[in-house]
């Protein structure tokens, strides 16, 4: 069923909707939200609060073709609001400071090259990238959106996202040049 349809079956009062797309998205939606805390009670209330939110509302929604999308960014403001209830300054960027990128990136390149210490390089090389480029990747290739479904997630401009995803992967790309270049002088240094 497409998302255009569930969701007017949703707002149609249709509760086989609502659990139809729970169990399409809780599994990524909580894996995301814990990248914002390491509370999982916290990210699992803001969850549930979200899906209750979402049927009491659900006369009141607006059209929608993509679910995932909608509940990204309705998950991530929950639990940005969650973990600083008091009233914020409209000209801070607070969101920036929550973000926590536990990638597991790291593991697929790691399939590829098994070496231990290329992992613990990578992983070092992905803490030195700002929350903000983390969180683009991880939206990129573990959530799989596109970069205006991300521009929507984080609310930022096209660019922005573009620039980010562009800064973190010559980032990595240099960081693991470096890598390589570290095992090759080892290796010629065992020989």
């Amino acid at each position: 069923m497409s998302d255009k349809i569930l969701w007017q079956s949703l707002k149609a009062g249709n509760q086989k909707a609502l659990e139809e797309i729970y169990r399409a998205h809780a599994v990524p939606l909580l894996k995301y939200g814990q990248r914002f805390s390491q509370d999982g009670q916290l990210v699992e209330d803001s969850l549930q609060d979200l899906f209750v939110e979402l049927w009491k509302n659900r006369a009141g929604l607006g059209e929608n073709d993509a679910i995932r999308k909608y509940l990204f960014v309705a998950l991530r403001r929950k639990i940005i609001r969650n973990l600083n209830p008091i009233k914020r300054v409209a000209t801070e960027e607070p969101e920036e400071r929550f973000f926590q990128a536990d990638f597991a990136i790291d593991e697929k390149i790691m399939e590829q090259e098994s070496q231990v210490e290329q992992k613990e390089k990578l992983e070092q090389a992905l803490a030195q990238l700002s929350e903000r480029q983390q969180e683009v990747l991880y939206l990129k290739f573990f959530a799989d959106m596109d970069y205006p479904e991300i521009c929507e997630v984080m609310d930022i401009n096209y660019q922005s996202v573009r620039n980010l995803a562009f800064r973190a992967l010559q980032a990595l790309r240099e960081g693991m040049s470096l890598i390589l270049l570290f095992f090759l002088l080892k290796n010629l240094t065992l020989k």
